[in-house]
């Protein structure tokens, strides 16, 4: 990026270790401002960071040397096929340009990028804007994005202790074990996800990384089993204020339409309960094609926020992202959740 691509007097660089709170504080002011509440972490900025490289797929606008950061951006690639872009703007530097001088960044970056994916395979930008926005998606549109996918933050906010979860015959949920279950969990939440909308295949790493947290917990970790397998997942953590977040719940094939993912999610929420916390959210596909949403409802969530996803094609070809279940069983309310990725 030139500086003549931002407003005069300011500059981009590089981010590095040293500026993650500064980020974390960025984007939770813009949050604030967006959504009337805020929840990231330092530690959510690093778990980010390290399956980047700060030094091709990030950058922070500032007015000078030193100043706190007033934008910031990143991208991060999926499976090759699908790069996601974020980008934050303090709310008082927004309508100058900034924005669509990220965006030409990140999707400069992106086209780098593409002979990193399967050849003849469809590649895609997106990310995401706040949603109910006809301003924000007509600046998107002009920059030739396409509303794909509404995505949801729902939540409960728990007035009595949740009702006690009806767990199926033949299964029992138990806490996740460090260094026993992570290559099992990982194998569930592919095979769950595999059914999830946009869903491109994940990386082990990935959730080693969320294991590695300072934060992690895995006494929130919950996993459904059947014997030796895992059936069923709810993956929470603890939001800066307390409260809770169902990170992955998911639900394998051959255990749907029994209940499990409503036991699991109420276990859940007892948990949080016994904790102190009487609210607990996560992030769901708002046309879930397994029928997410109707579970989370009838468990007592509503929908706190909404977000629309946009993309632009950078290469046309083969899909390799699910768009469709790959059964043609009904689907009901066995969920596999877990975009966006507000944490």
């Amino acid at each position: 990026m030139t500086r003549s691509q931002l407003p005069r007097g300011l500059a981009v660089r590089r981010p590095d270790d040293d500026d993650a709170q500064a980020v974390t504080d960025l984007i939770n002011a813009c949050d604030d401002a967006d959504y009337g509440e805020a929840d990231m972490s330092v530690d959510d900025i690093r778990e980010e960071w390290d399956a980047i490289d700060l030094q091709t797929d990030a950058w922070l606008v500032e007015a000078s040397a030193g100043a706190a950061p007033l934008a910031y951006a990143a991208l991060e690639q999926r499976g090759g096929v699908l790069l996601r872009a974020y980008a934050a703007v303090l709310p008082e530097h927004r309508r100058r340009g900034i924005g669509t001088a990220l965006v030409a960044l990140l999707e400069e970056r992106a086209r780098a990028r593409i002979g990193e994916a399967p050849e003849g395979a469809r590649v895609q930008l997106g990310g995401w804007l706040k949603g109910d926005s006809p301003g924000e998606m007509a600046w998107a549109e002009g920059l030739g994005y396409a509303a794909t996918r509404r995505f949801l933050r729902m939540r409960i906010d728990m007035q009595a202790p949740p009702a006690a979860p009806r767990v199926p015959d033949g299964i029992s949920i138990r806490q996740f074990v460090a260094g026993q279950d992570e290559r099992a969990t990982f194998e569930a939440l592919e095979e769950a996800f595999s059914d999830h909308w946009g869903h491109v295949p994940g990386r082990f790493d990935d959730l080693v990384r969320r294991t590695s947290r300072p934060d992690f917990d895995p006494r929130i970790w919950f996993l459904a089993v059947a014997g030796d397998e895992i059936a069923a997942t709810s993956l929470c953590s603890t939001m800066p204020d307390g409260s809770g977040w169902v990170n992955s719940l998911a639900v394998r094939r051959p255990w749907r339409r029994e209940g499990l993912g409503r036991a699991i999610l109420m276990h859940s929420f007892a948990e949080f309960w016994r904790r102190g916390a009487r609210s607990v959210a996560l992030g769901v596909d708002g046309a879930s094609l397994t029928g997410a949403t109707r579970l989370y409802e009838s468990a007592g969530m509503y929908v706190r926020e909404m977000y629309e996803m946009v993309t632009k094609t950078l290469r046309d070809g083969v899909e390799l992202a699910t768009t469709e279940l790959a059964t043609t069983e009904p689907a009901t309310t066995e969920p596999a959740t877990g975009e966006p990725t507000a944490r």
